[in-house]
């Protein structure tokens, strides 16, 4: 992600900026509120990082333990911040995803174990259930990458034969991992059905995997910076040169759309809210439904934000860096 470059100041971002609501139902007037996320005890709020959401309050990610130079897992669980038992052991961990379920998918390494992927589920009802993935045969599970509402996950591996990079989509509907080896492809992020979003190198477009058929993405001839596929529309953001730049919402393989005065999109939901930066890649923060522009996030202190999760319930969260990292954005 393109951290911002500036911290920008403007008169629209005051706290209660009034703009169309992310209802999937409604197109009233709501006001966007910014809400700091508490760290555990012990621990920094500029170290923060949310990177998962179950879409009904509660939401997972890292803190950054600067004894040891890495992170801690966290879940938030009605605001309140735990790091849970079975997690505390985990040596450079990566919270990769959350689902409505508020099963969270993470890697990391436990002691005298090697780096796996792992599935931690009820550990917002209680202590919790930690599920490791086993290896595909002539496969090692590398990191994990996404993981869906009806519980498939996506995951990264290499071949033990000649190390090449490979996909694994682990999916409720299949007696198997599958694996998903596309010469320059590699999955990025996965939908409620099952596509899977493919990245490609060098910031070229990549495309969509389904039951092993790939569709390549079109429509631009510049570098794009892919993000994320929900509800079958692919948010990203074409790269002219620096700082310019526009975002871009593909509604089908063939069929991208730009948001108005859009310059990044960083993240969507399932109701097509989209949040981003305006105009270019170092611009203010800002939202929108589908293409249509509704406004600017709203900052307590000024400056603006990276986005990287959007929850289903229109809850949006980003990190700011300095003295105020990690937000969370309402809007009632």
């Amino acid at each position: 992600m393109f951290r911002r470059a500036a911290a920008l100041t403007f008169a629209a971002l005051a706290l209660g900026t009034a703009v169309t609501a992310p209802s999937a139902t409604a197109a009233e007037a709501c006001t966007w509120t910014a809400h700091k996320i508490v760290a555990p005890d012990g621990y920094f709020d500029a170290d923060v990082d949310i990177r998962g959401t179950d879409s009904h309050g509660n939401y997972s990610g890292e803190v950054g333990d600067r004894s040891v130079n890495m992170g801690k897992v966290v879940l938030w669980t009605d605001g309140k911040p735990r790091i849970p038992d079975a997690l505390a052991p985990f040596v450079y961990p990566h919270v990769a995803d959350e689902n409505s379920a508020g099963t969270v998918l993470l890697d990391g390494s436990l002691p005298s174990t090697p780096r796996g992927v792992y599935l931690f589920s009820g550990g917002h009802l209680g202590p919790g259930t930690l599920t490791r993935l086993p290896d595909p045969p002539g496969y090692r599970l590398e990191s994990a990458v996404a993981l869906n509402d009806r519980g498939d996950v996506l995951t990264s591996a290499t071949s033990l034969e000649d190390g090449h990079r490979v996909s694994v989509l682990w999916a409720v509907l299949a007696v198997g991992p599958r694996i998903i080896d596309v010469p320059d492809r590699y999955g990025m992020d996965l939908d409620d059905d099952g596509t899977v979003l493919l990245g490609a190198p060098d910031n070229q477009l990549g495309g969509l995997w389904r039951a092993g058929v790939v569709t390549p993405l079109t429509g631009e001839d510049r570098p794009v910076l892919i993000r994320q596929i929900r509800n079958g529309v692919v948010v990203g953001t074409a790269i002219d040169s620096w700082p310019a730049s526009r975002a871009l919402a593909w509604h089908g393989p063939a069929d991208p759309r730009p948001l108005e005065q859009g310059g990044t999109a960083e993240a969507t939901n399932k109701h097509g809210l989209i949040a981003g930066s305006l105009t270019n890649l170092i611009g203010p923060s800002a939202v929108w439904q589908d293409t249509k522009l509704l406004g600017l996030l709203p900052f307590p202190d000024g400056g603006d934000a990276d986005v990287y999760v959007i929850g289903d319930d229109g809850v949006i969260f980003g990190n700011t860096g300095g003295d105020h990292a990690a937000l969370r954005w309402t809007c009632k």
